[in-house]
């Protein structure tokens, strides 16, 4: 065999093998990647700056982030996949423009085919139009397209084009995307391939600190795969700490005409620095595990308004259940007081009997009827005491209701001065003023259960200036 004949069929073998990388909906970072990709209508963090663009116009503060993938199983087929990438968004607040810019970048070493990069930029809308109960926001990606033969030379960079929409009522959301909508070819060598043109519809809803999301896509033939199918849905839960940040549980499972794997990760952030880790496991096409980490920084100053509307929420929401119980407390104290009148009554006939009858009977039969009525007085009695027993705890639980609902006003009470002042300090008040007030504040709340982590560290931050 000719060493022309071996190069030939050697490119033939590289032709027929997989090239899924960049060209693909595979969604940015390990958050993402924990959630089975499906974050079309998330917008709480930059998953989905590859995914819909329209989403990111929800972030209101600066973020970068960094990632590293190695990926065997993505949602539209197996792949082998090692590679990095970075993203930021920046939010822009102006009276002609109100969204956020993105940019990303990816590297991607795709077994045994090409090298891909990419780079995107990206804009989203933050409250373009009002519809209905919701808002209605829109986006669009531009981004450029590489690949070169790592064994057989060759090299192209196209450019491509993704459009998204992004609808939120509420505590819910509805995505749309259309990505490499021209279909940008990335033929390299003998190797032909394309970027496919995917639709992506999303749903999600976040309750307190739970997240649920799903997403459907349907994908176009590419020369690597036929066109495929695949329904992704992920679950978030996050739990607060006093001084530790924030931890994060998330889980997946993608399932499709190409490919099925669930996925399973964590995350923790504090101080706005967050480091999540993701992991995928094929339930079929393949037994390779992929992993996905991640580290990003969220910049700008602790916001006020979003954490007290937070806070409040919650509040709400504890003291809602605390009237219901007290509530019930309170009826079923009326039940019983009621039930005590009845037998102080009844014991009042009793004793009106006793006298009456004591006087008119025979001695040994008034005595039968008195021992029988002092039974059934000693029963009441009895009765008497534990219902009397029974209202007591129940005021005692009403009086312990109203001190937890007491305690909790407490937290509201610093919040409110925590949020005045922050009032004074953007009205500009001198530092002196303000270290007054802190300190007054620290001294009015201390020792009773409110955490004054930040309020400290807004003290020693005025102390050095």
């Amino acid at each position: 065999m000719t060493p022309k004949l071996c190069r030939t069929l050697f490119s033939l073998a590289l032709a027929a093998a997989p090239a899924a990388a960049s060209t693909e909906d595979v969604a940015f970072g390990a958050r993402a990647a924990a959630l089975a990709d499906a974050v079309t209508a998330d917008a709480e963090g930059l998953g989905a700056l590859t995914i819909n663009p329209a989403a990111i116009g929800q972030i209101r503060r600066s973020r970068v982030e960094v990632t590293h993938r190695r990926l065997f199983q993505i949602p539209a087929s197996p792949t082998d996949l090692d590679g990095m990438g970075a993203a930021a968004v920046v939010p822009v607040d102006t009276q002609w423009l109100r969204g956020a810019f993105g940019l990303s970048w990816t590297h991607d070493v795709v077994e045994p085919v090409a090298l891909d990069r990419s780079i995107g930029l990206s804009f989203g809308s933050r409250s373009w139009r009002e519809l209905g109960p919701g808002t209605l926001d829109a986006g669009i990606t531009f981004k450029t397209i590489g690949r070169s033969g790592r064994r057989f030379g060759g090299a192209t960079a196209k450019a491509g084009l993704d459009l998204g929409l992004y609808y939120r009522w509420r505590e819910s959301a509805l995505g749309l995307s259309i990505l490499n909508i021209n279909g940008p070819s990335t033929d390299v060598g003998p190797v032909t391939d394309r970027a496919p043109v995917s639709i992506k519809l999303g749903v999600s809803r976040a309750v307190r600190r739970f997240t649920t999301v799903a997403d459907l896509t349907q994908r176009e033939p590419t020369a690597a795969r036929r066109a495929s199918t695949s329904l992704g849905a992920g679950l978030e839960y996050s739990w607060a700490t006093v001084k530790s940040g924030l931890l994060t549980g998330r889980s997946g499972l993608s399932v499709g005409s190409l490919g099925k794997s669930w996925t399973v990760g964590a995350g923790w952030s504090v101080l706005g620095a967050s480091l999540d880790y993701a992991v995928r496991v094929p339930l079929a096409h393949g037994s390779r595990w992929s992993h996905v980490l991640s580290l990003g920084y969220k910049f700008g100053a602790w916001d006020p308004e979003g954490e007290y509307e937070r806070l409040l929420r919650t509040e709400m929401s504890y003291r809602g259940d605390l009237s219901a119980a007290l509530e019930a407390a309170e009826v079923k104290q009326w039940k019983l007081a009621e039930e005590l009148r009845v037998m102080r009554g009844e014991m009042t006939d009793l004793r009106r009997d006793l006298d009456l009858k004591a006087a008119e009977a025979d001695m040994a039969a008034d005595r039968a009827r008195r021992a029988e009525q002092a039974v059934r007085l000693k029963e009441l009695e009895e009765r008497r005491r534990r219902a009397e027993a029974e209202l007591q705890k129940l005021d005692g639980e009403r009086r312990r209701i109203k001190a937890a609902e007491r305690e909790a006003d407490v937290e509201g009470r610093f919040r409110d001065e925590w949020r005045r002042y922050h009032e004074l300090k953007l009205q500009g008040v001198p530092n002196a003023v303000l270290l007054e007030r802190l300190k007054n504040i620290l001294a009015d709340f201390k020792g009773k259960g409110v955490d004054l982590s930040e309020a400290n560290l807004e003290l020693q931050s005025l102390q050095r200036r």
